[in-house]
């Protein structure tokens, strides 16, 4: 465990060439959109960014704020995809049983080796935001082909806390003691429990700092985030094949 304290397939899509326009956003062309994602008898929805070259690249499932992703998870989807990292944010439901099944199946399906685009196979991350933490540890804890888990701006309570534990994968918490979205204290009180997780805190950033669209936005404190969820998962995740 480390803590740090700071004082920051079927595809529908558009394609196009991105240039980065702050520094550290990427850029690797991608490919980005709605998505269908058959799996068995029904297909699910979701969106996809990835990287538009050959290969089977490391891939990340994203737990949104939301049942459906917001604009600014598919703006994270599509970070990651600058820097070589496939992201798909699932079409979700308020119901936490409905949720484990749908991304129990779409595991299956990132996870397919006769796939084009991702290498799932060999492992894959969880990247939750906000309110997307109890359904991003829950499967973190069912699957284990879950190699790497982040939680941005929510509190870790006692079940994600046990979720992670019993998943036992490299994690990064990113919080700040400004977000009334997250109780920090009672997240931190977990160090112990979860020796492979780093903790990140800002002393300051306020409500979605995690968010463009945050009423408090801050490009330094949006920047650091997205460079350290690229980073990390760059580390933990299997390179592209």
């Amino acid at each position: 465990m480390t803590y740090i304290s700071l004082a920051a397939t079927s595809l529908t899509a558009e394609r196009g060439v991105h240039v980065a326009v702050q520094t550290g956003e990427g850029t690797v062309e991608t490919i980005y959109g709605s998505t269908s994602i058959p799996a068995g008898p029904r297909t699910f929805t979701g969106y996809l960014a990835r990287p538009d070259f050959s290969g089977e690249w490391p891939t990340v499932v994203v737990f949104g704020d939301q049942p459906l992703p917001s604009s600014a998870i598919k703006q994270h989807c599509r970070v990651f995809a600058r820097h070589g990292i496939a992201a798909l944010a699932l079409d979700l439901t308020s119901d936490a049983s409905e949720n484990a099944r749908i991304s129990k199946a779409v595991a299956s399906f990132v996870c397919n080796p006769t796939g084009t685009w991702s290498n799932g196979q060999l492992g894959f991350g969880v990247a939750a935001f906000g309110a997307g933490v109890a359904d991003a540890t829950s499967f973190a804890a069912s699957d284990e082909r879950i190699v790497a888990a982040s939680v941005v701006g929510a509190a870790i309570d006692d079940v994600s806390a046990n979720d992670l534990a019993i998943a036992s994968i490299p994690t990064l918490f990113i919080g700040s003691r400004g977000d009334d979205a997250g109780d920090i204290e009672a997240t931190l009180a977990h160090r112990d429990r979860l020796p492979t997780t780093t903790f990140v805190v800002y002393p300051q950033a306020g409500p979605r700092f995690w968010s463009e669209d945050a009423d408090e936005f801050s490009v330094q404190t949006y920047e650091d985030v997205s460079e350290r969820l690229v980073g990390f998962f760059s580390d933990h995740l299997p390179p592209r094949v």
